[in-house]
């Protein structure tokens, strides 16, 4: 992507600099047939008509090109901006899952005998059951509502 980037740019450069070069140079042609005409007594109308479809031409497609790198460039902020989303949205639910077992955790880490196991030797493992079941429920209750 870096390298698209920096394609994006040197071509946004480009075309900014050759409308910078092209738009003075439009009203220039513009009033040089009258100009030529104290000189000569040829008829160059047609010629400098040519000159002028051509450069009215040349800054129309530079226009479009502008439109094109604009597009890009935008279309680039938002695939970035996209793909920042998608991993700012897990943060949430990663700390949302994580709230419950703090607290279960943090409950049953006091130094106070809580709950019918209280005695039991397999305490350890029924708090870590209960914060299986709370992740386990919470990640099919975001599944199941398509968050996940």
């Amino acid at each position: 992507m870096p390298k698209a980037i920096k394609e994006i740019s040197v071509l946004r450069r480009d075309v900014i600099s050759f409308r910078r070069i092209i738009w003075p140079m439009r009203a220039v042609l513009g009033s040089l047939e009258s100009r030529v005409r104290r000189f000569t007594s040829a008829d160059l109308s047609v010629y400098f008509g040519d000159v002028v479809d051509h450069t009215d031409k040349i800054w129309d497609g530079l226009d479009e090109y502008k439109e094109i790198i604009e597009g890009l460039n935008d279309t680039h902020d938002s695939l970035a901006t996209n793909g920042t989303n998608e991993a700012i949205r897990m943060l949430p639910i990663i700390a949302t899952v994580l709230l419950p077992i703090t607290v279960v955790a943090s409950i049953f880490g006091m130094n106070i005998p809580l709950g019918p196991f209280a005695d039991s030797a397999y305490s350890a493992l029924y708090v870590l059951l209960i914060c299986i079941l709370i992740v386990s429920g919470m990640l099919y209750f975001f599944r199941r509502h398509h968050w996940i």
